[in-house]
């Protein structure tokens, strides 16, 4: 049986595994990345293909022609380089190329590498086999330290003119708003709706101050009824609402899932977002959306990733 070898390249791990027709994963591997140091982050890279192509071989799997790789971003899909925010090192890396030649090296034979965002591979992976299975058009949005996102259209990923359709953190919520720190950008919905984001806007109305507190923290605290940190996720979530409604708009979305870490935050994070996006939508076709939680958490970049490959071979 034939599988595509996926690779996910995030700033806390590198993944690697071998993805089936169905999106079933196996032999994945996975070691911490080093952000610090772009040659390590290449010979890690290298030793996960030819491990991950070792134990397929040894049960008797086929490892297509194309691999797949989402990567932290953003990408560039015209020359197959990475330009990830939070792994400083591969800024410019040549991903394509070094991966397509690692496994090209194990596999003995010529093969390509097709590249996405990891947002979009979150996306992919929720269209193909996680909660929005089928849909002809949804959005995955990862909350978390940051936003990211992907956009499936026909079950193909929109990828753009250089890999980066679904930058969903940049969508303007509020005209000349918030600064988003280290970017330049203002009133964009990261700026208001990620972890730290929500954090911040809590210290600043006397939430914890001093405290080693973070988004957990938040969430439990409005979970227990705590005024400051229910109101700043009421915001936060409506600032999301927005972005998600401009979104659905422009493409006549069905689904929208959310994963991440803030969203694994459940209810108290889920309900006022799903409220806020109920009151912003007027029109029927945007009110009919469905938003819905990863069905996913752990594998959905491995799995993205490994639909990429399918579809590239699919031409």
């Amino acid at each position: 049986m034939t599988h595509v070898l996926a690779i996910d390249i995030g700033g806390t791990k590198l993944a690697a595994g071998l993805v089936a027709d169905d999106g079933t994963v196996l032999h994945d591997r996975e070691v911490p990345t080093d952000a610090r140091d772009a040659d390590a982050v290449g010979r890690a890279l290298a030793d996960l293909v030819r491990a991950v192509v070792a134990d397929g071989r040894g049960e008797g799997l086929e490892v297509a022609d194309v691999v797949g790789i989402g990567s932290a971003g953003p990408v560039d899909t015209t020359t197959g380089t990475v330009h990830p925010v939070n792994i400083v090192s591969l800024r410019g890396f040549p991903l394509v190329e070094h991966v397509a030649a690692q496994a090209s090296q194990a596999l003995g034979r010529t093969v390509s590498a097709a590249l996405a965002q990891d947002g979009q591979c979150f996306a992919a992976a929720e269209q193909w086999v996680g909660a929005a299975a089928g849909s002809p058009s949804m959005m995955g949005v990862v909350v978390s330290t940051g936003i990211g996102g992907g956009i499936v259209l026909d079950g193909r990923i929109l990828a753009g003119k250089t890999g980066n359709a679904g930058f969903i953190s940049h969508v303007g919520v509020v005209l000349d708003g918030e600064l988003l720190p280290g970017s330049g950008a203002s009133g964009v919905v990261e700026a208001y709706a990620s972890g730290p984001a929500m954090v911040r806007a809590a210290h600043a109305q006397g939430w914890r101050v001093g405290e080693a507190a973070d988004a957990r923290h938040l969430t439990q605290d409005a979970r227990e009824g705590d005024p400051v940190a229910t109101a700043v996720i009421a915001a936060g979530t409506r600032a999301l609402a927005s972005a998600f409604l401009s979104t659905a708009a422009l493409f006549d979305l069905t689904d929208i899932v959310v994963g991440g870490g803030v969203a694994s935050a459940g209810d108290v994070l889920m309900d006022p977002l799903r409220r806020a996006y109920a009151e912003l939508a007027v029109y029927p076709h945007l009110a009919d959306v469905r938003i819905s939680t990863s069905t996913l958490p752990r594998r959905s970049g491995l799995v993205g990733a490994g639909r990429l490959g399918w579809t590239t071979l699919a031409g």
